[in-house]
């Protein structure tokens, strides 16, 4: 497999300082690798010690759409084998379209049959409308309503197949049918489009200076009250450093505790173009530094008291499992791979992460049980270089609720396809 080497890792990472310059060359040298390195196949499953096949949800009801899940942190399969998914009539290697709603199905692999439930304008390639399951019949989604002007979530039933809630505020992260968080989607589109919706403008310089009035808001599902946790004023003057009176701000990747007395986020801030990351923590009530070694990726609670991450600690990026106290021990068996940032989802001991393309454009797709130390490549998948930036198409795994189930967005046959991999024949080796 022809992955990127560690000098080749530290230039990039040098070339940080200078954004343009580095995307600039990065395009020159990933289509130049693409050329040198292809492979003569697009995708290769795993055969042994069991083989797999992948299951596409909606390949008999519409061959035509784009399909899509989401992010690597929400299940899209439920217990009853039922597939949540996005279909989308634009091109995924556009932009997305602030005037082209995207529909909400749900298939059950049962059975092959698939409804259209909804339709939605707050999307992006990426994470799509954070669109999960709360339990085996609530599922949530954000939205855009034009007459308010404002992005908000609705609450439906695939049992009555209905709405039954609709919320002020745009969903982030959930805790079953309890609460859920929000934060503000149009800073997400002013300082990384990628995570933001389209139907509203990016905000002004003014407004995202202005951290007083922004920051993380906590909704209860039964009631609709909403409540600000934390505003990023808060957040920054937690172990407040010189230069953030300096630097833009914003809070991203909010994941809440198992038991749900608690969330991760990070709390990213630029100073001109170089980016920090510092990986937060709060009990709804104080707010915590987990780690500040400048550079936070992807994260996911292992347990209700450690998180495991793609991260810097102790001086070295690698994925490692991180304690609330903020000691950090390396996972070797990732991080040797050598593929750099993944996105890791865990069920139980089982961990499945993905890579980003390789100089051949192949991406691999892991499954590994931290316990026994079993290590399987589940799949490579080819992605041509017309995907790139904000409509890359990351794997971006994820267990279903039972964790029988993992599924992933991939763009090997030229469109965008959610697909999804039974591995219990995996777990009962």
């Amino acid at each position: 497999m022809a992955t990127f080497s560690k000098k080749e890792r530290v230039i990039a990472a040098i070339l940080s300082a200078t954004p343009g310059l580095k995307a600039f060359l990065k395009n020159i040298y990933i289509s130049i690798n693409a050329k040198l390195h292809k492979k003569d196949y697009i995708i290769k499953l795993m055969e042994r010690p069991v083989q797999i096949t992948l299951i596409d949800p909606l390949i008999s009801f519409d061959t035509t759409s784009e399909t899509f899940g989401g992010y690597y942190d929400i299940a899209t399969v439920n217990n009853m084998g039922q597939v949540l998914s996005h279909l989308s009539s634009v091109a995924s290697v556009n932009l997305p379209s602030d005037s082209v709603p995207v529909d909400i199905a749900i298939t059950n692999i049962h059975d092959g049959t698939t409804k259209k439930i909804a339709q939605s304008k707050a999307y992006n390639w990426q994470q799509g409308t954070r669109l999960h399951w709360l339990n085996e019949e609530l599922f949530v989604f954000n939205d855009f309503n034009e007459d308010l002007k404002r992005y908000e979530s609705k609450l439906f039933s695939a049992k009555e197949n209905s709405l039954i809630k609709t919320f002020d505020y745009p969903v982030q992260a959930v805790y079953k049918d309890q609460y859920f968080l929000a934060i503000n989607y149009q800073r997400l589109l002013s300082m990384r489009p990628d995570y933001g919706y389209r139907s509203l403008p990016p905000l002004q310089q003014s407004e995202l200076t202005n951290l007083k009035n922004d920051g993380i808001w906590k909704i209860d599902y039964a009631s609709g009250i909403a409540k600000m946790l934390h505003t990023i004023e808060d957040v920054a003057n937690v172990e407040r450093k010189d230069i953030f009176k300096d630097c833009t701000h914003k809070l991203n990747h909010l994941i809440i505790q198992p038991n749900g007395k608690g969330f991760m986020f990070i709390h990213r801030y630029f100073q001109g173009k170089r980016r920090f990351d510092r990986l937060m923590y709060s009990d709804f009530e104080t707010i915590k530094v987990v780690i500040d070694e400048e550079y936070v990726s992807h994260c996911y609670w292992l347990d209700n008291e450690t998180i495991l991450g793609y991260l810097k600690a102790n001086g070295e990026n690698g994925y490692y499992s991180l304690g609330l106290n903020g000691v950090a021990t390396l996972c070797p068996e990732m991080t040797q791979l050598q593929l750099g940032d993944g996105h890791p989802s865990c069920f139980g001991d089982w961990i499945v992460f993905d890579s980003y393309p390789d100089k051949s454009r192949m991406q691999k797709l892991f499954l590994f049980n931290r316990k026994t130390k079993e290590l399987h490549c589940l799949a490579e998948l080819f992605q041509s270089t017309k995907y790139k930036n904000e409509t890359r198409c990351d794997l971006h795994p994820r267990f279903s609720t039972d964790g029988k189930y993992v599924s992933f967005d991939t763009v090997y046959q030229g469109k965008r396809r959610q697909q999804v991999i039974d591995i219990t024949p995996i777990l009962l080796l």
